[in-house]
């Protein structure tokens, strides 16, 4: 029988793997408890642990997919350290990042971030992007981009985090509402389902809320934005990545696209 989420709740200094003593609860989220723990047998080294809800049916192949997340070395990208499993429950440490979840930050505004900043980091976002769809064999897709997924360090640099539903190859895994492309729904997953992510997100920076709906506009919340800022969320965001038989393109098809399109609003800002 499957336990309740609220049972799995592990309580401060309780020691998971005989290894990691819990220290608080950090946040709760879709997919399971994160805690901030001491790791015992490395110099007392503090981790984050994620503790996942679902059991070993329903994360049938995470091992496989965790063994090469620990595997990915990245300044920008947290560092899978752990993983194991116990009492039937998933758990993954990984290292601890000092700064400020993006979440956080844009409900403390009480306006919008500023265009260019926004561009800034929609460009470093897209290069640790790149970073993961590059990987051989096989891509890395995050499927899970959004503000609480983002970290903003105190000298400025963004870490990703957070690969619970993230997949090597094509199968996509979780949904996230207001976040993930809408052809997510029925399995699809692919790098143009990453730039649908990080479109959103940006939007979110631009106007401080959700986008209602694939390819919203922007400026109808923030008329302060460029025009061809607006256009860029909008494109990396449009419900459908291509119409009239594929010809018509709708949406950026892949992250280099997407980093093209920045760069394209910064030179024709200069002019």
């Amino acid at each position: 029988m499957q336990k309740s989420n609220e049972s799995l709740l592990l309580d401060n200094f309780h020691l998971v793997n005989e290894r990691y003593r819990i220290i608080r609860l950090l946040a709760r989220g879709g997919e399971g408890y994160i805690y901030l723990v001491q790791d015992s047998y490395n110099n007392n080294q503090i981790c984050v642990m994620k503790q996942m809800y679902l059991g070993p049916a329903d994360l049938q192949g995470i091992e496989k997919d965790y063994q090469l997340f620990s595997n990915l070395f990245h300044t920008n990208i947290v560092q899978v350290l752990d993983f194991f499993w116990e009492n039937e429950v998933f758990f993954v440490i990984m290292n601890y990042i000092a700064g400020e979840n993006m979440k956080d930050y844009l409900r403390k505004m009480n306006k919008p971030v500023e265009e260019a900043k926004v561009l800034n980091w929609g460009l470093k976002l897209a290069h640790i992007l790149r970073f993961l769809h590059n990987k051989k064999p096989l891509p890395i897709f995050h499927a899970d981009i959004a503000p609480d997924n983002i970290v903003i360090m105190p000298n400025g640099e963004l870490v990703l985090i957070d690969f619970g539903i993230a997949r090597a190859g094509f199968d996509a895994v979780g949904l996230r509402e207001n976040y993930s492309a809408p052809e997510q729904v029925n399995g699809i997953l692919d790098a143009s389902c990453d730039v649908y992510s990080l479109g959103a997100t940006l939007y979110k920076c631009l106007t401080l809320k959700d986008q209602p709906d694939p390819g919203a506009d922007p400026k109808k919340e923030n008329p302060n934005i460029s025009n061809r800022t607006a256009e860029l969320i909008k494109k990396a965001t449009a419900k459908t990545k291509s119409s009239f038989l594929g010809l018509v393109k709708n949406r950026y098809a892949n992250i280099d696209e997407f980093i093209d399109g920045i760069h394209q609003c910064f030179v024709r800002e200069s002019k």
